[in-house]
């Protein structure tokens, strides 16, 4: 990655360097937030009876108050041709709890999220490049929208928009282990590459379809063990997106369709690890209605049936290790409780963090009394798309969800909310040779949001 920033540096150096005087100018965005939330079933499913946040008998209520502040500072010329930035975050701190002082307000750490270069090709090419600690994201975020050191190509000529990129994932905070004068056990940090492409076409308000590929390249794992077993998680993967928006008269709508293919890289003799293949489909619409607007959605993920050892049928995450987490914020629009990502922004819990193994349909109603204040009412019905494997054994249905929202702009970028949801699941769980009785989750939230 050193190599390609010094490129990159040297580029914009070089621009600069023969480049007439220009001005500077600066400007500094972000977001603020400050969260309330009070929640049972507090957590995301684990699929053991000991530690499951739906299990009755598991203590999880949480009542707490957390802050995120995303300051972004912003240094672009005049023309509009080299831009630098550093965005950091503070966040998401809970009240109390961050190290130090009576008050739990010492020793919070500032994280960096974004510190980059971005610039205009010359000679008339229709492209920019941006280096360096940056957001990476593709549709929905079904596959990925997070933060990662690397380089995006980005441009658009007449219809037709396009980008490429590169970034590093960071492996060994994942398995790689290295004794004390030894030799590194599983890869190094600089071992997992992924590259990526994107090509949408602007063809009319009817009809924007896109397509997308991402590949991930990871290390073979050393068979020589120090202390520890080699990391099996490394693993070379393919993923392929395609989708389009459009609007139809009155009616918006979208969809999307993923496919992933993962297979683990094995030190010789040493273990085994199931390769994953699956998809998912997602999609929605939504029509006015006066004042008020209805939206259906509705989304398929593949599920794995256990009926092999060698293939897992659940959609793969981008993630360097297959099937845990994501690097992705996919969540479905009107879904709050049931779902745990990054696009849950009223709570810290759910049920599902990844896509896989469950279909759902759903829609919403949101209404402004008046051009401020947005409320909205959903509903969500989560099942099961293959047998289950964790305390839902047996049952084809996870649970329904129900919420409401009110959101009230006070200044322009700034909004007040109120978020009232529940998830209720079967009132029975089948774990192995025995029941177990299940408990809804339940959250109240308020809050405060500025982004400017």
């Amino acid at each position: 990655m050193r190599k390609f920033l010094q490129v990159v540096g040297i580029a914009a150096l070089a621009i600069l360097v023969a480049a007439p005087a220009m001005a500077i100018d600066f400007q500094m965005r972000g977001s603020y937030r400050v969260r309330l939330y009070s929640a049972d079933a507090y957590g995301t499913e684990t699929a053991t009876v000991a530690t499951s946040p739906f299990v009755k008998s598991t203590p999880n209520a949480r009542n707490q108050a957390d802050i995120r502040f995303r300051p972004w500072f912003i240094a672009r010329d005049d023309k509009g041709n080299l831009e630098s930035g550093v965005r950091f975050e503070i966040g998401d701190i809970n009240f109390g709890s961050a190290g130090g002082g009576g008050t739990g307000t010492d020793g919070i750490n500032v994280e960096t999220k974004w510190a980059y270069i971005d610039f205009q090709l010359p000679f008339g090419l229709p492209a920019r490049l941006r280096g360096g600690l940056q957001g990476f994201y593709l549709p929905k975020g079904m596959i990925l929208d997070d933060d990662a050191g690397g380089l995006r190509l980005y441009g658009k000529s007449g219809m037709v928009g396009y980008e490429a990129f590169w970034f590093v994932v960071n492996d060994i905070v994942n398995g790689g282990t290295q004794a004390v004068g030894g030799t590194l056990v599983g890869p190094a940090n600089d071992d997992i590459d992924v590259y990526g492409a994107k090509v949408d076409l602007a063809l009319g308000p009817a009809f924007n379809p896109y397509v997308y590929g991402v590949y991930r390249h990871g290390s073979v794992v050393q068979a020589v063990n120090i202390g520890t077993t080699p990391n099996t998680a490394s693993s070379d993967g393919y993923w392929l997106g395609a989708g389009a928006t459009g609007k139809l008269g009155m009616v918006v709508y979208d969809i999307d369709v993923v496919y992933g293919y993962d297979e683990p890289h094995l030190a010789d003799g040493v273990g085994a690890a199931a390769k994953r293949r699956g998809w998912q489909m997602d999609g929605g619409v939504e029509f006015p209605i006066g004042p008020a607007a209805i939206g259906l959605r509705g989304t398929y993920a593949s599920g794995d049936n256990a009926a092999t050892a060698t293939t897992n049928e659940d959609l793969p995450s981008l993630r360097n290790t297959p099937g845990t987490g994501s690097m992705g914020s996919y969540t479905p629009k009107g879904v709050q409780v049931f779902w745990n990502s990054n696009g849950s922004a009223y709570w810290r819990g759910g049920y599902a963090s990844t896509a896989g193994n469950i279909w759902g349909i759903g829609g919403y109603v949101q209404y402004y009394p008046v051009k401020a204040l947005l409320t909205r009412i959903a509903y969500f019905y989560a099942g099961a798309s293959k047998s289950n494997t964790n305390f839902f054994t047996g049952k084809a249905t996870y649970g329904q969800e129900i919420n409401l929202l009110g959101e009230y702009t006070i200044w322009t970028g700034m909004k007040v909310w109120g978020f009232a949801g529940v998830f209720l699941v079967p009132s029975k769980g089948r774990a192995p040779g025995a029941e177990v009785d299940l408990k809804d989750a339940v959250v109240f939230s308020t809050g405060v949001q500025h982004d400017f």
